[in-house]
């Protein structure tokens, strides 16, 4: 058996490294970011950039970015030398339709589901500082037909803790963007929450406390907005095909947070954010609203500085922030505004 794993951002890599551990010898990545593979080369993975190389290949694993339009999947489609047998699962997040875009790609080919070409969608899931692989939670799964579905079956059975079937690919299409978005209208029901408790002078924590006591209720954390490359991708995605003011409120009031944070602070201020991570626990700048704020701020005539605990001075210096700690001189000199996590619409103003 020989897998490709296509795509090796921080998705499709831990999915490969995971697949490495249990199919040794068996496994090659592919990642169109020439850096990026010579990173992993550097470590001894092997991967490449050159489809051509790619004869043989058993099992197919998309996960590349896929672009709002699916382009980035379909690029990668284009290029792969699909032999006669094998599965393709595509574990991307797709804008909704792309899967029929996908059947419709492979008859123009030649290939007829279940007997020529096995395709199946399994939507990846993980919660990175949570989950240690893409494996460990219940994954959905859904095809065009049973024999594509029994393919899938039988390669991911014994990988995940529980595959649930689907009888129409759609709702296997459907279900990640609506697991996104869920949490993307709940994070900014929280959000509102938490700026009714800040303008009402409520502790939002202790209102948290008392709603999540009961247990079907969880009113979720805030922080500097909804960030992340998935939630906001995956709400526009669904606002694609389902016109809905829920959703548009949503995303709205997630903007309108945004906009407080830098208009309390005003402007010609010193500022210190605390905490610029994409979240909590996860050493991670790309697609983080922290680092929207820090601009923001700039750009409203502000001197900022920043401190995250998983970044040292030096790291967060060549990422283009000022940096500074508590045992800084420069820290104990400066009166600061300063915006925390917890308390972001309390700053010490």
């Amino acid at each position: 058996m020989k897998i490709c794993v296509v795509g090796l951002g921080n998705i499709g890599f831990n999915l490969f490294t995971y697949l490495i551990n249990k199919y040794p010898e068996s496994v090659i990545g592919i990642d169109i970011n020439e850096n990026r593979i010579k990173e992993l080369r550097d470590q001894g993975y092997h991967v490449t950039s050159d489809y051509q190389v790619l004869t043989g290949i058993d099992i197919w694993l998309m996960a590349p970015s896929t672009g709002d339009q699916g382009q980035n999947l379909f690029a990668a489609l284009e290029q792969m030398i699909i032999r006669p047998g094998s599965l393709i699962s595509i574990e991307s997040t797709l804008p909704i339709g792309t899967m029929k875009r996908v059947r419709e790609f492979l008859g123009e080919k030649g290939f007829k589901l279940g007997t020529d070409i096995f395709l199946i969608h399994v939507p990846h899931r993980v919660m990175f500082g949570v989950d240690k692989t893409v494996c460990d939670t219940p994954r959905v799964i859904g095809a065009y037909t049973k024999a594509c579905l029994e393919k899938g079956r039988q390669f991911y059975d014994p990988l995940v803790p529980l595959l649930v079937e689907v009888t129409d690919v759609r709702a296997a299409e459907l279900s990640k963007v609506v697991e996104n978005v869920k949490r993307y209208v709940d994070v900014a029901f929280a959000q509102e929450m938490y700026r009714y408790c800040t303008e009402q002078g409520l502790d939002y924590n202790e209102l948290r406390n008392a709603v999540n006591s009961k247990n079907n209720v969880e009113l979720l954390s805030t922080d500097w907005g909804i960030g992340g490359e998935c939630l906001p991708k995956d709400l526009r995605f669904l606002r694609t095909v389902c016109s809905s003011p829920l959703l548009e409120g949503a995303e709205k009031a997630d903007q309108e947070y945004r906009d407080k944070l830098v208009q309390q602070v005003g402007t010609n201020k010193k500022v210190l954010i605390k905490g610029l991570s994409y979240k909590t626990g996860v050493k991670d700048l790309k697609h983080s609203r922290g680092v929207d704020l820090v601009r923001a701020l700039e750009a409203a005539g502000n001197t900022v500085w920043v401190q995250d605990p998983l970044f040292t001075a030096d790291e967060l210096s060549r990422a283009g922030f000022r940096s500074v700690y508590e045992d800084d001189e420069e820290y104990r000199k400066l009166d600061w505004v300063v915006l925390e996590r917890d308390s972001a619409l309390n700053p010490n103003l």
